[in-house]
């Protein structure tokens, strides 16, 4: 059942927190993310992945995603 949440990159950094693997995949974050956002909101998954990887907060390899830093800590 979906939730009414916003993802936001301090959401996001959580799910690769709440991981079991060193590398996820974008269909898992999508997946656990759709446990709780409001419709719609992990639509906007690809784009904010993008966005780490550009800053260098996470890498992707393979269509998986590993977070390197967390800048909330």
């Amino acid at each position: 059942m979906s939730g009414s949440k916003q993802l936001t990159d301090r959401f996001l950094v959580a799910l690769f927190r709440r991981g079991k693997a060193d590398f996820l995949p974008a269909s898992y974050l999508k997946a656990e993310g759709d446990k709780v956002l409001a419709r719609g909101e992990s639509d906007r998954l690809p784009e904010l992945l993008a966005g780490f990887v550009e800053e260098g907060i996470c890498e992707e390899r393979g269509g998986e995603f590993r977070l390197i830093k967390d800048p909330f800590a």
